[in-house]
């Protein structure tokens, strides 16, 4: 990985952090169906602003029928991550147990589709993280 993709590496999980933080403080506060549309319409903001930052500075926008398809698949897939983290918190799971639990699943799942789907290298030391991150869920769980 190379510097510009570690800063924004560091960028991605430092938000996602906050998103679940702040998810966890709104649990109880705000029901989770009015959560997810907040979420959704707050969301636009910065993609906005970032379209439009690349349309003044005329950098390239490239949009094919696959992309446009693709990106709606991730708004809806996203939506529902909320309203079902939302829901977990809702119904009473502690930040520090479902959140590292939810999302190391979910790495391994998305990872497991690039090697199966996409053709992505497997190696023996991918194995090992495998059941590395699954041996932490354990603990997280059972803690």
């Amino acid at each position: 990985m190379n510097l510009s993709a570690l800063v924004y590496a560091v960028g991605a999980f430092v938000c996602l952090a906050s998103a679940d933080f702040f998810m966890k403080l709104s649990a109880g506060r705000i029901s989770s169906s009015l959560n997810t549309l907040i979420y959704a319409m707050t969301a636009v903001v910065p993609a906005a602003i970032w379209v439009a930052w690349e349309r003044l500075t005329n950098t390239s926008q490239v949009m094919t029928r696959e992309g446009v398809l693709t990106s709606m698949a991730v708004g809806v897939s996203f939506s529902l991550v909320v309203v079902f983290f939302s829901l977990t918190f809702a119904n009473g799971a502690s930040l520090s147990v479902a959140s590292p639990t939810i999302r190391l699943i979910g790495l391994v799942l998305a990872s497991a589709l690039g090697i199966l789907v996409l053709g992505e290298q497997f190696s023996w030391r991918y194995a090992l993280g495998l059941l590395l991150t699954f041996a932490g869920v354990y603990f997280i769980i059972t803690r």
